[in-house]
């Protein structure tokens, strides 16, 4: 080889590692500014947590539980996925000179949005009997509860419209701040209502907090980009009839995973009472937060960058192997970490003595976080491809298995076979995914990220197996697995990264001083 071509491939290779570098470290940015948030939020929704099972119980969870996953149902079905389908749309033109196709992507969004919010309101109050009896096992007690939810239904569909704009405008920052002041209003109108009414302050908590976070998503959405809304012109709503019909795909999944989610609510309350769907509801109210604190940077940051990179496959493949190995590496202690210190959180967060059985199954249950932080990334590629068919398969798949895992795990193992069977059907999740991205689109995962994920996984396996035995050794094994996965993540993002370098820059000359 001449030395000239030999130079111009070493010039293009680290070109190409400069570029890999700017990525994960510009995931790590978002990773942290949307993850502090996030935990902001997270320590205001276990400080809520604690006040609602000191003052509701298991049986207060319960009813939210059902209360929300069958509102879900309604909401799902006619908000249109309108808070995700639109993001590509928005994102197409947001770094136009000319924000004229900017602007009338963001009306054809608002239209939409008002539009599904009036239908989603009008459905839950006609179906209002139907849906208390459902939720409830035949108690007609609770139509006027669901009438009344009709609002917290319209409020997150406008909700959606507006996150959409931010996320595919790249405001991240206003998103940030939206999803922080949003945890704090639910806090502060929560607590008074079940202070002083206990479990009839379930609804109007839950119909304020939709209402609240409507208003600060608003607030921060308008700032930027004035409210203008059509949701009666045909003109204005033929510009979007093509997001629409991906949209419909979107409802039907979404949809069909309320319905799941419903499934097993009922499942549980008809095998156990609303204290076993209590138990259930806040062990995995945990892992819950917990997933959002560690993905949130996903929806907002990810899926608006991996739109943008259109019909490039090889891009397309770079990035999602990027976030994949990003979030992995990220995940893994995290997870372990969770499984270690849940005994306590219980302890500060619930009442024990109910929860108690709450713990395993968590603690099981937190592993799925692990296989969804690979199995995200790899999703979001259809829809960044706006590919309903393959969309709607790869969902049905999962929302079914999701089912099978959850009866049958609770059926022989009873309260850790749930926690399990939730771990279970994330891997089946990641199975299905991968394959269905092979067949459609020719992902691959990248050697490295199978790597680092069978290292990662032997590890949190292990944790997760101690985590069931009785003897105190399993905090020191434990905790001697976390160490290990810590090292693999500092090795793996000090390759990657120019943070890890720059921090220990910092530090020296600070310490020089």
């Amino acid at each position: 080889m001449r030395p000239y071509h030999r130079y111009i491939l070493v010039k293009e290779e680290n070109h190409n590692q400069e570029t890999e570098r700017r990525l994960f470290d510009r995931i790590l940015k978002y990773t942290g500014v949307f993850g502090s948030v996030q935990g902001v939020a997270m320590i205001v929704t276990l400080v809520l947590a604690k006040v609602k099972s000191v003052m509701l119980g298991t049986a207060g969870y319960g009813m939210t539980e059902n209360l929300n996953r069958t509102a879900d149902i309604v909401k799902n079905a006619t908000n249109l996925g309108i808070q995700t389908v639109a993001i590509p749309k928005v994102s197409e033109h947001s770094d136009d000179a000319d924000d004229t196709l900017l602007r009338e992507s963001i009306l054809m969004t608002r239209s939409w949005a008002l539009l599904t919010a009036m239908l989603g309101m009008a459905v839950c109050l006609v179906l209002a009997p139907f849906l208390g009896k459902w939720a409830f096992a035949g108690d007609t007690g609770y139509t006027v509860s669901f009438m009344f939810m009709s609002i917290a239904v319209a409020a997150a569909a406008v909700t959606g419209g507006e996150m959409a704009v931010l996320r595919g405008t790249k405001l991240l920052r206003q998103i940030a701040l939206s999803q922080l002041f949003a945890s704090i209003i639910s806090l502060c109108i929560s607590v008074p209502l079940y202070w002083f009414f206990k479990l009839d302050g379930v609804v109007p908590a839950l119909v304020l907090t939709a209402v609240g976070t409507m208003c600060i998503t608003c607030f921060y959405s308008f700032r930027s980009y004035p409210y203008r809304s059509c949701p009666f012109s045909i003109e204005v709503l033929r510009k979007g009839f093509g997001m629409i019909g991906f949209g419909v795909f979107f409802t039907i999944t979404a949809f069909l995973s309320a319905w799941a989610w419903s499934i097993i609510a009922r499942f549980l309350t008809n095998n156990g009472g609303a204290e076993l769907t209590g138990t259930y509801s806040a062990g995995y109210m945990l892992v819950v937060y917990f997933t959002t604190l560690l993905l949130s940077v996903t929806d907002s940051e990810y899926f608006p960058r991996l739109s943008a990179a259109g019909h490039d496959m090889e891009l397309v493949r770079r990035t999602v192997n990027s976030q994949a190995q990003a979030m992995l590496m990220l995940a893994a202690p995290l997870v372990i970490c969770f499984i270690i210190v849940m005994p306590l959180v219980v302890y500060v967060v619930l009442e024990y003595e109910k929860f108690h059985d709450s713990i395993a199954l968590a603690q099981l249950a937190v592993v799925g976080v692990f296989f969804k932080s690979v199995s995200q990334p790899i999703a979001y590629l259809t829809l960044s491809k706006s590919d309903p068919l393959t969309y709607l398969i790869q969902e049905t798949l999962c929302y079914i298995s999701l089912i099978i895992c959850v009866i049958a795990g609770y059926n022989y193992l009873g309260i850790i076979g749930i926690g399990l069977s939730l771990a279970l059907w994330e891997l089946i999740y990641l199975v299905i995914v991968t394959i269905v991205t092979r067949l459609r689109y020719g992902y691959v995962m990248s050697r490295e990220l199978v790597i680092y994920f069978l290292i990662q996984l032997l590890l949190v396996a292990g944790v997760s197996a101690l985590s069931l035995q009785e003897q105190r050794v399993w905090l020191v094994l434990s905790l001697l697995l976390l160490v290990v996965s810590v090292a693999c993540s500092l090795v793996f993002f000090s390759r990657h990264t120019t943070f890890l370098s720059g921090l220990s820059v910092k530090l020296r000359s600070r310490f020089k001083r």
